[in-house]
C-alpha cells in the first residue's frame, strides 16, 4: 500500500488535495481512486481542506492566513454565470469597476487586483476576459499579502481558478441553460479512464446572449481537455489545455453628469437599457492556456511538484468609449463620444518547482517548503489611425452621427444618437514590452509543541521590464524605451496556537512589494513600494466540525506610494505621467468574518461580512492626496449569505435556495489632491454611489439522472451601478431568470 501523494498547492494541477494512491494487484500499477477533495466536498467546511494555492502541505488550520474556497457544488447550486457571481461568496472581495463592461475588475482590502493577482491552476493569467466558470472545480482566495509565495502581487489577495481534472471512474453530464434576454448555453463534461494508467476529462461550453442593454450581445466558446498519466508507482503527470473565445459588444454604460460647479453626480436621466455607443462596435478576445504538471513522491517524507504553463491572449477592439456628460453654452446636456481602435497580444510562459518535506530536530518537527518560480512575458499593443484624416484613434478622436466630424450627441435629440459607418483603420505603431520575473523562496513550519507552531518564510524576487520597442509602421522607425530592474526580499512570519484540532488562533506579519513604473524627476528608476501587513485571526470548527467560523483583523500599510509629479526638476510644469514623486502612505484596516459549511448533510450555508477603511496618510503638503479620504471604488462594508436545502423525505429530490449580497456605498471619480481642492475651493472630484442589496431565489428537482434548476436573480430589481473613475457607469443586471436542465451520465 503506497502512501498518500499530497497535492502541493497552486501548481498542483492534480485537483486533489487528498488524492489516495493505491496498489492494484491486478494491473500492478498505482491509480487514482478519488481526485477530489473528499473532506471539503463531504462537509462543505473549508477548514477541512488543504488549500492548493498555499504550495505547501500545511492544512487549513495550520496555515496562519485566511483562505476562502468556493466549490463547484456551490457554483452549480447558485447557477453562477460569471466569476463575479462566484466571488460574491467571498466576503471582502468586490467589483472595483467594469470598464466598458469588458471584464470584471476585482479588489480586496483596498487594493485593486490586476493580471498579477489572478491565477489559473497556480499560473498567472490575463484578467482581461470573463472566465468560463462551468469548468471550475473550485475557486480559492488567499486573502492578504502573498508576496512570499507569488512575488509582486497586490496585497489584497490572490484568486486561483482551479479547473476540473480527469478521473478514473466514468461519468459526466450534459446540460442546457436558458434565461432572460435570449441567453442559451449548452455544456458538456465527460471523464473516465482510457486504461489503468491514463484518465481523461473534457469540458466544453457555448453561450450566446443578448442583454438588457440595447444593441449589446455576446457569444462565448470554451473547450478544456485534460489527461492524467500514472508514471510508475510514485509519479504522476497532468497535461491540460483550455481555449476561450469571447466576442461581445463593449458597453460604457450611461456616462456621468458634470454639473456647472464642476462636481460630479450619477446619471439617472437615461433608462438602464439606453445604449449610447455605435451599433457596430466590438471586442473579440481569445485566451489559450496549456499546462504540464509533474508530481513525484521520493519517499514517505519528501514530495516534488513541478509545473510549466503557457498562455496566449489577444484582444481586438474597436469601440466608442469614455462617455462624458457636460453642458454646452446653451445649457443643453450633451456627451462626447471618443472612438478607439486597439489590438493587444500577450504571450506568457512560466515554470515553478516546489519541494515539500518533514524533518525532525530532536522533538521539534519541521514542515519545509523550498521552491522557485520564473516567467517570461511579451506584451504587444497596437495603435491605429484613420487613413482618411490621418488622426490617431483615442480619446481625442470624436465620433458622432457624421463620424469624426461630429462627436457631440445631445440627450434631448435622439436623432443625434445614431452612429455613422465604421471608419477605416490601419495600424500606426506597435509597442512591445518584454518582462521577466524570477524568485526563490523557503518556508519552515515549526511545531514547537502540540499547541504552539511558528512559521517563517523568505522570498527573493527579481523583476525586469526589458527595454520596450516601438515600431512606427509608416517609416519603419524603431524607438527603444528604458527598462527597469527591481529586486526585493519578502519575509513572512506567523505564530499559531492550536489548543485542539478544531480551534486555531494565529498572528502573521508579511511584507509585500509593488513594482513602480516610471521615474523620478531626476530620471532615476522608482524603487518598489513596500507594503507591511499585520493580521490576527481565528479559525474554529463547530456543529460536529461540519461548519467553519473564521475571523480575522488586519492592517496593511503602503509605506512609499508614488503619484505623477506636478513639476519637473527644472521647476516647469510636468505633463508626463511617467514622471512621479513620493506621495505619502496608504493604509488599509479591516475585519472579516465568514461562516461556511453543511450543518446537516442536506443543508449548505455560506455567510460573511467585512469592514474596510482604506485612506491616504502623511501625504505632501502641496500636492499629495487629501488625507483620511476613503479610496475610490472601495466599499467600506460587504456582506453575503446563502442557504441551500435538499429534501430527502416528503418531496425527495426537491431543492430550494436563497442568497443575499450587500455592497456598501462607494466613492467614484478620483481621490482629491490638496492642490485640486485648493483650485476648486474645496469642491470634490468625487461622487457617491449608494449601497445596494441584491437577492436571488432558486428551486430545483432531481429525478433519476435528470436535474432541473431555476433561478430568479436580483429578485427585487435593485437599481445600482459599477463606476470606473467618472465614466463607464454600468447598471447592474436587473431582475432576471435562468433555468438549467442537466443529464448526468
Amino acid at each position: 500500500m503506497k502512501k498518500q501523494i499530497i497535492s502541493l498547492g497552486a501548481l498542483m494541477i492534480v485537483a486533489t488535495l487528498s488524492a489516495q494512491m493505491k496498489f492494484d494487484p491486478i494491473s500492478d500499477t498505482i491509480r487514482i481512486q478519488q481526485i477530489e477533495d473528499i473532506n471539503l466536498h463531504k462537509t462543505g467546511n473549508p477548514n477541512k481542506a488543504r488549500p492548493m494555492s498555499s504550495k505547501s502541505n500545511l492544512t487549513m488550520m495550520e496555515n496562519p492566513q485566511p483562505v476562502a474556497i468556493v466549490t463547484h457544488e456551490i457554483i452549480e447550486q447558485q447557477q453562477a454565470k460569471q466569476l463575479s457571481d462566484v466571488l460574491q461568496n467571498v466576503n471582502g472581495l468586490y467589483i472595483t469597476s467594469s470598464r466598458g463592461n469588458s471584464q470584471d475588475s476585482f479588489g480586496g482590502r483596498g487594493f485593486n487586483f490586476g493580471n498579477d493577482n489572478i491565477f489559473k491552476n497556480g499560473a498567472r493569467v490575463n484578467s482581461g476576459v470573463f472566465p468560463e466558470v462551468s469548468g471550475l472545480e473550485r475557486v480559492e482566495v488567499l486573502k492578504g499579502g502573498n508576496a512570499m509565495l507569488y512575488g509582486n502581487v497586490a496585497a489584497g489577495g490572490v484568486v486561483n481558478l482551479i479547473t476540473k481534472k480527469p478521473r478514473f471512474d466514468f461519468g459526466g453530464s450534459v446540460g442546457l441553460s436558458a434565461g432572460s434576454w435570449n441567453t442559451y448555453k449548452p455544456t458538456v463534461d465527460f471523464y473516465g479512464p482510457l486504461n489503468d494508467k491514463v484518465a481523461f476529462r473534457v469540458n466544453g461550453a457555448y453561450e450566446t446572449a443578448d442583454s438588457f442593454r440595447d444593441v449589446v450581445s455576446s457569444s462565448k466558446y470554451y473547450f478544456n481537455p485534460s489527461f492524467l498519466f500514472n508514471i510508475g508507482e510514485n509519479s504522476q503527470l497532468i497535461v491540460e489545455a483550455d481555449y476561450l473565445k469571447n466576442d461581445f459588444t463593449p458597453d460604457f454604460g450611461v456616462g456621468s453628469i458634470i454639473s456647472k460647479d464642476d462636481s460630479y453626480s450619477l446619471n439617472t436621466l437615461l433608462p438602464r437599457n439606453a445604449f449610447v455607443g455605435a451599433d457596430w462596435q466590438f471586442q473579440n478576445v481569445q485566451q489559450a492556456t496549456t499546462g504540464i504538471t509533474f508530481n513525484h513522491q521520493f519517499n514517505d517524507v519528501w514530495t516534488l511538484n513541478a509545473a510549466a504553463s503557457y498562455q496566449n491572449y489577444t484582444k481586438d477592439y474597436f469601440s466608442t468609449e469614455r462617455v462624458q456628460w457636460s453642458y454646452d453654452a446653451a445649457d443643453r446636456l450633451n456627451w462626447k463620444r471618443p472612438l478607439n481602435r486597439t489590438y493587444n497580444e500577450q504571450n506568457y510562459t512560466s515554470l515553478q518547482v516546489n519541494l515539500n518535506g518533514e524533518v525532525k530536530t530532536g522533538r521539534v518537527t519541521h514542515k519545509i517548503l523550498v521552491g522557485t518560480d520564473g516567467d517570461y512575458g511579451m506584451a504587444d499593443s497596437y495603435t491605429y489611425l484613420d487613413p482618411k484624416n490621418g488622426k490617431t484613434f483615442g480619446t481625442s478622436y470624436l465620433y458622432g452621427t457624421n463620424g469624426a466630424a461630429n462627436g457631440t450627441v445631445y440627450l434631448d435629440d435622439p436623432a443625434t444618437w445614431t452612429s455613422g459607418a465604421m471608419p477605416d483603420a490601419i495600424k500606426k505603431d506597435r509597442n512591445r514590452i518584454p518582462t521577466q520575473r524570477f524568485g526563490i523562496y523557503a518556508q519552515d513550519y515549526i511545531e514547537l509543541s502540540d499547541q504552539f507552531k511558528v512559521l517563517a518564510g523568505l522570498r527573493w524576487s527579481y523583476i525586469e521590464n526589458k527595454e520596450s520597442e516601438k515600431v512606427n509602421f509608416a517609416d519603419g522607425k524603431i524607438t527603444a524605451g528604458p527598462g527597469t530592474v527591481d529586486r526585493a526580499f519578502s519575509p513572512k512570519a506567523g505564530l499559531v496556537y492550536m489548543p485542539n484540532n478544531n480551534l486555531s488562533l494565529f498572528a502573521t506579519y508579511t511584507n509585500s512589494f509593488s513594482a513602480n513604473t516610471g521615474r523620478d524627476i531626476n530620471g532615476n528608476s522608482l524603487k518598489p513600494s513596500l507594503i507591511d501587513q499585520f493580521e490576527v485571526g481565528m479559525k474554529h470548527n463547530f456543529w460536529n466540525n461540519a461548519v467553519a467560523l473564521n475571523l480575522s483583523v488586519y492592517q496593511i500599510e503602503n509605506r512609499n506610494f508614488y503619484q505623477t509629479a506636478d513639476y519637473k526638476a527644472d521647476g516647469t510644469v510636468n505633463s508626463d505621467t511617467a514622471i512621479k514623486e513620493f506621495a505619502g502612505k496608504m493604509r488599509s484596516q479591516g475585519v472579516e468574518l465568514d461562516i461556511t459549511g453543511n450543518p446537516y448533510p442536506n443543508l449548505s450555508i455560506i455567510a460573511g461580512a467585512s469592514y474596510n477603511h482604506s485612506v491616504y496618510l502623511d501625504t505632501p503638503a502641496d500636492f499629495g492626496y487629501v488625507e483620511n479620504q476613503r479610496l475610490v471604488r472601495t466599499p467600506a462594508t460587504t456582506a453575503n449569505a446563502s442557504v441551500f436545502y435538499t429534501f430527502n423525505q416528503y418531496v425527495r429530490g426537491l431543492k430550494l435556495g436563497a442568497s443575499v449580497y450587500f455592497v456598501g456605498d462607494r466613492l467614484a471619480g478620483w481621490n482629491d489632491t490638496k492642490a485640486t481642492n485648493d483650485a476648486r475651493d474645496g469642491v470634490s472630484r468625487l461622487f457617491k454611489v449608494d449601497d445596494y442589496v441584491t437577492a436571488s431565489l432558486s428551486a430545483g428537482y432531481d429525478w433519476k439522472k435528470f436535474s432541473i434548476m431555476g433561478k430568479v436573480g436580483n429578485l427585487f430589481d435593485t437599481v445600482n451601478y459599477n463606476v470606473h473613475e467618472n465614466y463607464s457607469v454600468n447598471p447592474i443586471t436587473p431582475r432576471n431568470f435562468y433555468v438549467t436542465l442537466t443529464y448526468k451520465l
